[in-house]
């Protein structure tokens, strides 16, 4: 069953794919200042609010030449979201004050650069970002260093037949020359199947979201 759930990725990806083109071209639109056109574009496409405060930050560091700088911050920043969830809702309580949200941010011992810009996310009241703002920056880091980022959530442990199986199939979607990584993730609530995100492509085959489609049918019917 697994196997076919893996054909049914490829088949996905490829359609997925397909539309990258116009996807990067509906990101990029056209340039209204020259502000605009003096930005740096990165290297893959990456969209909503996070993605213009990704972008931005991305094309100021690119030309102050500071990209490892910030790579190195928001790859401590996912550890440190991961690994202390406290930390995440910190930012999310509407009970924190912005001066005890400001303190934090420096005690993480961030770049100047990127410390501004999460400051810039709180004084505009995005707090609320912040987890996706540091994914989708890792996203757009990763891709800069040649990398395709994949993560793939599961019930249970693959195998090691039908893990070989998921790399050659993910690795058919990468770029000449680019590495391919793979985060792999267990979940038992999603009871079966798996949850792919390849890059900025989010590809959801698990046993739940079926179930949830199914029950909102038959509930939207009564």
């Amino acid at each position: 069953m697994m196997a076919n759930r893996l054909v049914g990725l490829r088949n996905q990806l490829v359609r997925s794919f397909s539309t990258s083109t116009s996807l990067l071209q509906a990101a990029s639109g056209s340039p209204n200042s020259s502000e605009t056109a003096s930005l740096v574009t990165p290297p893959i496409p990456v969209f909503g609010l996070e993605g213009r405060y990704a972008s931005a930050l991305f094309s100021a560091a690119s030309k102050q030449k500071k990209l490892d700088q910030i790579d190195a911050d928001f790859q401590k920043l996912e550890r440190l979201l991961t690994q202390n969830k406290s930390l995440a809702d910190l930012f999310r309580n509407p009970g924190v004050s912005r001066e005890q949200r400001m303190d934090l941010i420096k005690e993480l011992g961030l770049s100047d650069m990127t410390r501004t810009t999460i400051e810039t996310l709180v004084d505009n009241r995005r707090e609320k970002k912040l987890t996706k703002f540091v994914t989708v920056m890792n996203r757009l880091m990763a891709a800069n260093r040649g990398e395709l980022s994949c993560r793939v959530i599961t019930a249970k442990p693959l195998d090691d037949k039908l893990r070989n199986e998921l790399d050659s199939v993910l690795k058919q979607f990468s770029k000449k020359g680019e590495k391919v990584t793979v985060e792999t993730t267990i979940d038992p609530t999603i009871m079966g199947g798996m949850i792919v995100e390849v890059g900025d492509r989010y590809i959801d085959m698990s046993i739940s979201s079926k179930i949830k489609a199914y029950t909102d049918i038959l509930t939207s019917n009564v």
